[in-house]
């Protein structure tokens, strides 16, 4: 069977999970040092499928540190270093690569990492591999099968823009505006510290988009969600976006991912405290669900199933309904 025909999340479960299955299913793995977690994760882009035509190779750069730092926020950790590997055409500038190894470094000097090693290797065009590693103590590590029934659902700031973004680039509304709005993001990992400190329970990064990470966690855990539909945190340029390109708003917002924001859940019974405490930090947080026993559906005007299980890669259709 092809690839394409799989998608991705089925072809890590095939590869990763094989027959006895993996026994943990966070964005990180961890290794038990001493009194804390050491936190490893990878992520890797190419030119061809992560990069758009027209990017300066500081924003690639950037953006490449950016989405293997998110992993380590998802969890809660603290970055220490990074690993970058290389496979480029030898076709490249020098400078091209210099640029993009000072967006890296200016993303991980945000929070005080930075490059430990790596390999560079000829190749063909550009892939750039990362390895990500960071540290937490195991009361502040959030964990995916922290999730449980009974929990509200909370997304950091809105979501959206990078699927507008994607409108923006592909249908020639404003080209330079949407490469901008895909690929400058901000991993939450500072944000994620206080969050877990404060009482979050699971955590994750949305970089798949709600309805994907919902749809996996579901089939992880067993746990069904409630989504408001009316509440959700919508990127001011989604509606503009949704006009020109015959999506919904709901697609965009919920499905297109590509926001690194976090999503997280917290116990019903601290939610007004937690809000307090969210306020008193500066952190914008939104309630935009809830954890029960059941399928996972939305409310618009009713409660209705969510078939849609987002983007994922090597699928032939993007948005499956």
């Amino acid at each position: 069977m092809k690839l394409k025909d799989l998608g991705e999340r089925k072809i890590i479960e095939i590869l990763e999970y094989g027959e006895t299955g993996m026994e943990e299913k966070d964005d990180c793995a961890l290794i038990e040092s001493g009194n804390s977690y050491i936190l490893l994760s990878t992520d890797l882009i190419t030119k061809k499928t992560h990069i758009p035509d027209g990017t300066n190779p500081f924003l690639a750069g950037k953006f490449f540190a950016a989405i293997n730092l998110s992993d380590v926020a998802a969890m809660a950790g603290i970055p220490l270093g990074f690993l970058v590997s290389l496979s480029v055409s030898p076709d490249y500038e020098i400078e091209y690569l210099q640029e993009f190894y000072r967006g890296i470094r200016h993303e991980l000097g945000k929070f005080h990492a930075s490059i430990i090693g790596g390999d560079t290797k000829e190749g063909y065009d550009f892939t750039a591999s990362g390895t990500i590693v960071g540290k937490q103590s195991p009361d502040l590590v959030r964990r995916r099968s922290d999730i449980a029934e009974g929990q509200y659902l909370l997304v950091t700031n809105s979501l959206g823009s990078a699927g507008a973004g994607y409108i923006y680039y592909t249908y020639g509304i404003d080209r330079e505006l949407g490469i901008k709005k895909m690929l400058d993001v901000e991993p939450r990992v500072n944000e994620a510290l206080k969050i877990s400190a404060e009482g979050a329970k699971f955590m994750m990064d949305l970089s798949d988009g709600v309805f994907a990470s919902i749809h996996q966690v579901s089939r992880d855990f067993g746990v069904g969600f409630k989504i408001y539909g009316d509440k959700i945190p919508i990127s001011q340029d989604v509606k503009a976006a949704a006009a020109v390109s015959g999506f919904s708003i709901d697609d965009i917002a919920l499905s297109f991912g590509g926001d690194y924001e976090l999503m997280f859940t917290v116990e019903k019974s601290s939610i007004e405290e937690f809000k307090h405490a969210m306020d008193r930090e500066k952190i914008e947080v939104h309630c935009i669900g809830e954890t029960y026993n059941g399928d996972n559906v939305i409310y618009d005007k009713s409660w209705v199933p969510i078939r849609n299980v987002g983007y994922e890669h090597f699928n032939k259709i993007p948005l499956n309904k």
